[in-house]
């Protein structure tokens, strides 16, 4: 399968095919088990990236099946989804504040660039917060067991109450859901908000790429990719925050403050810049209304 994710095929048993791309998913993750268990780091951190990605994947097509069928098996599911997440966050979380202190060091010379990538990552990134130092092995044992029996859960799972209507619902909701969080005020004071918008959106892409066989593909992947451009920028000011905050925490340990002040402006004009694209391509995908977004994916029966 595709690293872009399963799609729902066009059949009269709609349940049963997305049951079938939904399995993929848990297949996908199942399949980055052994090298999440690899002695080589780049290996790791990569099959952690599409275990998430596949997990975020399930997540969203499964969330579609909420109030269509008895939901117990599904939610029992998603708990394990949730909990298998959680495993994987230190090593996500560490792996991409070091990716951002790289790209904001960049506003020194060469000559001092290095030594202050090296002093900020050993200072708020060191090897022992994340669960790169901790047994692989085990760990992927254990998420391999949650993702055969989550398998197991799915396979039982009564989706025969999903129906198109049903699947054209629950985007529209989430849709309208988008809508309104995006409505709030868009500044660095109001995270709590962006972080709302960040994670409809998101499910909003995935969903709309999952089903886009049922209605016009073409407009409902563009749909998806613009989406995806406004998680992708509130992601990356939530990793600006993150590297923020640590700066001003641990400030007092650098050798150079003015190194510090240099970053933290570098920061906040970064910052600035992605809540302004962030607002303006939320706003133009956004626009339209809950109604014509099912429309769309009902357009292909």
């Amino acid at each position: 399968m595709s690293r872009t994710g399963a799609r729902i095929r066009p059949s009269e048993q709609l349940e049963e095919s997305l049951r079938e791309a939904l399995l993929a998913e848990i297949d996908a993750a199942l399949a980055e088990c052994d090298r999440l268990a690899s002695w080589e780091q780049p290996q790791r951190r990569d099959a952690v990236h599409q275990l998430r990605r596949a997990l975020k994947r399930f997540r969203a097509g499964a969330s579609l099946c909420k109030g269509a069928v008895d939901g117990v098996e599904v939610k029992a599911v998603q708990e394990d989804v949730r909990a298998t997440a959680e495993r994987l966050s230190a090593t996500r979380d560490r792996d991409v504040l070091v990716e951002t202190i790289g790209g904001v060091v960049r506003i020194f010379p060469p000559t001092s660039r290095r030594s202050a990538q090296a002093i900020a990552v050993a200072l708020l990134a060191p090897d022992k917060a994340t669960t790169a130092s901790a047994d692989w092995h085990q760990a992927a044992a254990l998420i391999r067991a949650q993702l055969e029996a989550m398998r197991t859960r799915m396979l039982a799972a009564d989706l025969r109450a999903v129906a198109p209507d049903s699947v054209a619902d629950a985007i529209a909701k989430r849709w309208r859901r988008a809508r309104r969080a995006a409505a709030v005020p868009w500044n660095a004071e109001h995270l709590d908000a962006l972080h709302e918008v960040r994670k409809e959106c998101q499910r909003l892409a995935l969903q709309l790429h999952l089903v886009s066989r049922l209605g016009p593909r073409a407009r409902l992947e563009r749909l998806a990719r613009r989406l995806g451009r406004v998680v992708s920028t509130i992601g990356e000011d939530r990793d600006l925050g993150l590297l923020e905050g640590l700066l001003h925490e641990r400030r007092g340990e650098f050798p150079d403050p003015r190194q510090v002040d240099a970053m933290l402006a570098e920061i906040k004009d970064r910052r600035a810049a992605c809540l302004r694209a962030a607002r303006k391509r939320a706003g133009r995908v956004l626009a339209r209304k809950a109604r014509v977004v099912r429309a769309l994916v009902t357009r292909g029966r």
